[in-house]
C-alpha cells in the first residue's frame, strides 16, 4: 500500500482532531501517513486520501470546496475517503449505496425519510451529501463517515453563534459540549484499512 495524506479543514479544532486520530490509527499499522490542513495542491505520490470538513449551514467549507475542484482529476484516480464532523445529522436511508458510517454516539441516528421533519431534513445524510458529491463527479469513495462533534457557542463568532441557536432551538439534541468519539472514528479507520489492503 503506498503513500496515505490526511487533510482537513477546521474551524474550531473537532475535525483536526479527528484528523489527528485519523493518522494515529493508519500510523499504528504500519502506515506511511502525512497529516496536514487543507491546501496542498500536488498529490502525486499519494495512493490514498482521507478528507475531513466540518459541516456548516448543511455543507463543507469553502477550503475543502476549493480543494477539491483543483484536484478532482487526482481524485479519480486515487482511493478516497471523506469524513465530517457535525452536531447532528439523521440517516434517512436515502443513500443506501454508500459506503456510509454514523458514529453511534449520535442520538437516534436512523429514521424513515418520511418521518423527517422540516428542520431534520436540513440535518440529514442525504441532505449534506446532495451538496457534497457535486464536487466530485466521477469519484467513488471507499468509505463516507459522520463523527459527533464538539460545541461551546461562546467560543463561536457571532454569525456562527447565531445559526447554532437557531438550530439548538429548533433541534434539542444540538448541545454545548465535547462529544468526540475517538472510539468510532478509530473504529471506522481500521475498517477502511482492511479495504485499502484488499483493493
Amino acid at each position: 500500500m503506498g503513500k496515505i495524506l490526511v487533510t482537513y479543514d477546521s474551524g474550531y479544532g473537532a475535525t483536526a482532531v479527528a484528523a489527528e486520530t485519523i493518522a494515529e490509527t493508519l500510523t499504528e499499522k504500519g502506515l506511511r501517513v502525512d497529516l496536514r490542513p487543507v491546501g496542498l495542491e500536488d498529490l502525486s505520490g499519494y495512493d490514498v486520501l482521507f478528507l475531513g470538513s466540518p459541516i456548516r449551514l448543511g455543507q463543507c467549507t469553502p477550503r475543502i470546496k476549493r480543494f477539491l475542484k483543483k484536484n478532482l482529476t487526482a481524485l479519480t484516480c486515487m482511493r478516497v475517503a471523506f469524513f465530517f464532523t457535525c452536531m447532528s445529522v439523521t440517516n434517512d436511508e436515502l443513500a443506501q449505496e454508500l459506503p456510509l458510517y454514523i458514529d453511534p454516539s449520535f442520538s437516534g441516528p436512523n429514521k424513515p425519510h418520511a418521518r423527517i421533519k422540516l428542520m431534520e431534513n436540513n440535518h440529514t445524510v442525504s441532505y449534506y451529501l446532495k451538496h457534497f458529491l457535486k464536487f466530485v463527479p466521477g469519484v467513488t469513495p471507499i468509505g463516507i463517515a459522520f463523527f459527533n462533534g464538539r460545541l461551546s457557542t461562546e467560543k463561536l463568532i457571532p454569525v456562527h453563534r447565531l445559526i447554532m441557536w437557531f438550530a439548538m432551538f429548533s433541534l434539542p439534541e444540538i448541545e454545548n459540549g465535547d462529544f468526540l468519539n475517538p472510539v468510532a472514528i478509530g473504529s471506522w479507520t481500521k475498517s477502511l484499512f482492511c479495504r485499502m489492503k484488499d483493493a
